[in-house]
């Protein structure tokens, strides 16, 4: 059997609110599952665009939450309280981001390593592999979300593109997952696991809208990414499937977007920034600056989408719970 063609299908029904805002409880509760037959990393190494960073001080490219000033917490930011979709993951194992504070301590044999970038497309994770140290061996997960920068700088280099302009630009997001999905095969020929994510479909993101962009082209150049990614793992020679697990967050997310049912999610406003700037979203390099004390929005906690492209910190919150649940029900 070829590798993810065997795993279950995700649920598009992500788990109550609820349990999303109870962040804290679940980051305390580490572990759980057939410890039998699920694997346990020594070392989680997380690449990717921001959608999955956080940055040495704490804050993350989503709604940061903000706590009194204390000695052991002098940048006021308490991550752990509005994770991001990868510190699920990392404390289900038991292996918390030494970036987040309130986190506990990593020791030097079993940590979680912060390698996302602000901005990382396709070529930057696939160059950011190689460095790590110690290399990629068979007790390592490696968490991967990358895709959406690519799509975005084809887009803005020709947002009017004719129709044979289209195919071409089409063609290239299929290349572009393709080459994530060789990073993936050179993941799993170290050893280790991986659990990658698809690219969300960009079409619905306050881009379009933002920047005038062609949300039909987005959302074919998206599929046409997860299409050529899921062709390559595709070749994975057998495994059962325990060799990695995939989020696939374009369908998640598209869900979360089309379910007007606020009381499911709670999420209130899914076209819109949760963070502004001079009326438009938050430029990405900025985003870490957003916190749940902003005056653009009220309730910045409850929105779809934090950015232009950025996950608000409640579809954070969905995403990981929905990660957590991923590799369980496919243990690595």
């Amino acid at each position: 059997m070829s590798f993810f063609r065997d795993l279950s299908t995700v649920s598009a029904r992500g788990p109550l609110v609820a349990a999303v805002l109870a962040a804290s409880t679940l980051l305390a509760a580490c572990g759980g599952g057939d410890q039998k037959e699920t694997f346990q990393p020594n070392r989680i190494v997380t690449v990717g665009d921001e959608n999955s960073l956080i940055n040495p001080d704490g804050r993350q490219y989503s709604v940061n939450n903000i706590i009194p000033v204390t000695s052991t917490n002098p940048n006021g930011i308490a991550c752990i309280n509005n994770p991001i979709w990868v510190e699920y993951v990392a404390a289900d194992y038991g292996l918390p981001f030494g970036e987040c504070r309130g986190a506990a301590t990593a020791d030097t044999k079993k940590y979680a390593l912060m390698l996302a970038q602000q901005g990382a497309k396709v070529a930057d994770v696939a160059a950011t592999l190689t460095t790590v140290s110690p290399a990629l061996n068979g007790n390592d997960l490696v968490t991967l979300m990358a895709g959406a920068h690519d799509l975005l700088e084809m887009v803005e280099a020709n947002p009017t593109p004719n129709a044979t302009e289209r195919t071409a630009m089409v063609n290239a997001a299929t290349a572009r997952g393709e080459a994530l999905g060789d990073v993936v095969l050179a993941i799993i020929g170290t050893g280790a696991r991986v659990l990658v994510s698809t690219v969300h479909k960009l079409g619905t993101t306050p881009a379009v809208a933002a920047q005038g962009l062609d949300g039909v082209l987005l959302n074919d150049m998206s599929s046409a990414f997860n299409n050529g990614l899921n062709a390559r793992m595709a070749t994975v020679p057998s495994g059962g499937g325990r060799n990695g697990a995939i989020l696939e967050a374009d369908q998640l997310v598209e869900a979360y977007y089309r379910n007007n049912d606020s009381s499911y999610t709670s999420i209130i406003n899914r076209t819109t920034a949760a963070c502004l700037t001079g009326g438009l979203p938050t430029p990405d390099a900025q985003l870490n600056t957003c916190t749940t004390t902003d005056s653009t929005t009220a309730s910045p906690v409850y929105y779809l989408w934090a950015g232009r492209i950025q996950f608000g910190a409640i579809t954070q919150g969905l995403l990981g719970q929905q990660a957590v649940q991923r590799i369980r029900a496919n243990p690595l």
